[in-house]
């Protein structure tokens, strides 16, 4: 298995995962070690039409959107080994998800992903979401 960190465009993220837009929550993976971390990056420009009904005069980020990024975020610690490319990197599960700080129009999200351990090709992880240095969001999120 390769432990060199490697980094990924947007364009390079649509070789890996099968969303896009308007569901491709990560403009660029700026390291990834297969099999063990990933970091992804995502500007939430204010434009993106959720933020209009949620919520009228005091936009923020939904939390399932949050959960959807934190989820295409690790499943690069999976896809980019290769036993598993073939995989479709999708959510499979939540566990303890808990929500710490609104995320605001125009936050730069900054998702750590840290692989805990795969089973029967399901792989869990531990994520954290910042905004800055603040954190937002945490949990565990299980891809395939």
């Amino acid at each position: 298995m390769n432990k060199e960190k490697i980094r990924i465009s947007k364009e390079e993220i649509k070789q890996y995962l099968p969303h896009r837009d308007p569901f491709l929550f990560v403009d660029e993976i700026t390291e990834v070690v297969p099999g063990i971390n990933a970091v992804g990056l995502k500007k939430f420009s204010g434009n993106e039409n959720f933020f209009e009904g949620h919520f009228p005069n005091l936009p923020i980020l939904p939390g399932v959107i949050l959960v959807e990024m934190c989820a295409q975020v690790s499943a690069f610690i999976l896809l980019t080994v290769d036993k598993f490319k073939s995989a479709f990197g999708f959510l499979v599960g939540i566990d303890d998800f808990k929500f710490i700080k609104k995320v605001n129009p125009g936050d730069t999200v900054k998702v750590v992903a840290n692989m805990l351990n795969v089973k029967f090709g399901i792989a869990k992880s531990y994520v954290e979401a910042f905004v800055d240095d603040n954190l937002v969001a945490k949990g565990i999120i299980a891809v395939k």
